[in-house]
């Protein structure tokens, strides 16, 4: 177990270090590496890998980015200062993408895949279909259109880009088929190599049904019906807090947790708590602000008045620093597990949903779980901007929060100075457009994905 830990997160050490800055060295045979291993000869020594890849995606570049342009950090130095204003690069994000696709993504979860199918381990390939159907959804929910069906085929260079709402169909029916294969109890799983569950079926069909209903509600936009699938999924989804998906963090320097090690050690001065994620907590006396405060301490009053953020565009360096929401505790701590995939939001799906189908019982008590959770007052009450504020804040630090912003345009958000909206896309990485002839120049490229065909004013 204890060597399993050490492989998997010397992975996102070495993941986290390549993306916080640009590959200026790509391209064919300067992306090939002679003494790296291509052949990988156990299911557990993949799984590794695409654990360690799957925090790096989640924990890094694309989730400060979706946290800075809603408003729950604020880019204040150096290039994020630029980022805060929605000034990135075209090939900014090409680590991440790679992560998605590459060695630790794509390419290993099918190795995995083909491994675990080879022995009859249905176990281990429920567990990474589900892996799968994380990554690919990331990506679709970004960029929209992407390569999936003649995805990492040998015989296939440029692979066509498949429209981003039949990718989403094609991710719910490989997470129906990693809930039959869960529930089948073949095989023995990867045991102690998963940091997360230890192998647990039951935790793991939880996780697929929370991810079927987040998925669903990626298209309720353009698909009214997909709330009620939302709703229904949620139901089977995460059931407490106690079966939230957490990423596995130490203090050892090579394990440390992917947020903490780029805003506390090695870029501390670039981000800084956002305003409006301040000013929400601080406008209904958020509990969460003060976590850690015991009852009668006088500095808690100061602490909770003293917290400041910074607006798009002020660069204000002396707003307090990113942890200080203390939404899940001491975020800034090495070793802090990252809730990805939680009860929580899982939840507030059910409350959306149950709000738009007009059950406003089942919606009050849904949202009022996850505020008393937080030790928050119950609503007695509940309109869909107090939902979607619930999630806003709930999605602290994962990139769901531009996800929900999309679909609700809640809360209100007031975009950088001289912009008219938050950007709803990312561009193509350029070293993807380079590499596949299918994807277009940026000025080809929409502004708005399938799923999202509406600005929010």
């Amino acid at each position: 177990m204890q060597r399993n830990i050490k492989a998997a997160l010397a992975a996102v050490a070495l993941i986290a270090t390549a993306g916080a800055c640009k590959d200026y060295l790509s391209g064919p045979k300067l992306d090939e590496n002679p003494n790296l291993q291509t052949e990988v000869r156990t299911p557990n020594q993949y799984f590794v890998g695409i654990q360690a890849a799957a925090w790096s995606v989640q924990e890094g570049g694309l989730a400060r980015t979706a946290g800075i342009w809603h408003q729950q950090f604020a880019g204040v130095d150096r290039q994020y200062s630029s980022t805060d204003i929605y000034s990135v690069g075209e090939d900014d994000y090409s680590s991440d993408w790679n992560f998605i696709f590459a060695q630790g993504g794509l390419i290993d979860i099918r190795k995995l895949r083909a491994e675990a199918d080879k022995v009859g381990d249905k176990k281990y390939s429920g567990i990474a279909k589900i892996y799968e159907a994380w990554e690919i959804g990331t990506a679709a929910s970004i960029w929209g259109d992407i390569p999936y069906s003649e995805a990492n085929k040998p015989d296939i260079t440029s692979p066509k880009l498949d429209k981003q709402l039949d990718v989403y169909a094609a991710l719910q029916t490989l997470l129906s088929s990693a809930i039959t294969d869960l529930q089948s109890g073949t095989g023995a799983g990867p045991g102690g190599t998963d940091l997360v569950y230890g192998g647990s079926s039951s935790r793991w069909i939880a996780v697929a049904n929370t991810l079927k209903a987040r998925f669903y509600m990626h298209t309720g936009e353009v698909t009214p019906a997909a709330y009620a699938l939302a709703n229904a999924a949620a139901k089977q989804g995460i059931s407490s807090a106690a079966g939230d998906y957490l990423s596995f963090h130490s203090e050892v320097p090579t394990e440390w947790n992917v947020w903490s090690q780029f805003s506390y050690y090695s870029r501390d001065t670039y981000m800084r708590a956002g305003k409006a994620l301040v000013d929400t907590m601080k406008n209904r006396a958020d509990n969460r602000l003060t976590n850690g405060c015991s009852s009668g301490q006088n500095w808690c009053s100061a602490y909770f008045d003293g917290t400041l953020g910074s607006a798009p565009g002020q660069n204000l360096s002396s707003a307090s620093n990113i942890s200080e929401p203390r939404l899940y505790g001491p975020t800034e701590n090495l070793d802090f597990r990252q809730p990805l995939i939680t009860w929580a939001e899982t939840q507030l799906i059910i409350a959306e949903t149950a709000f738009r189908s007009g059950n406003l019982v089942e919606a009050l008590t849904a949202v009022n779980a996850v505020r008393t959770a937080a030790g928050n007052a119950a609503l007695t009450s509940v309109t869909l901007s107090q939902i979607a504020t619930e999630k806003y804040i709930a999605d602290f630090q994962t990139i769901e929060v531009w996800n929900d912003y999309k679909r609700l345009c809640l809360p209100k958000l007031t975009p950088a100075p001289g912009k008219s909206q938050i950007p709803a896309r990312l561009v193509y990485p350029f070293s993807e457009r380079n590499a596949n002839s299918n994807i277009p120049a940026p000025s080809a490229q929409v502004t708005r994905n399938q799923n999202d065909p509406n600005a929010c004013t």
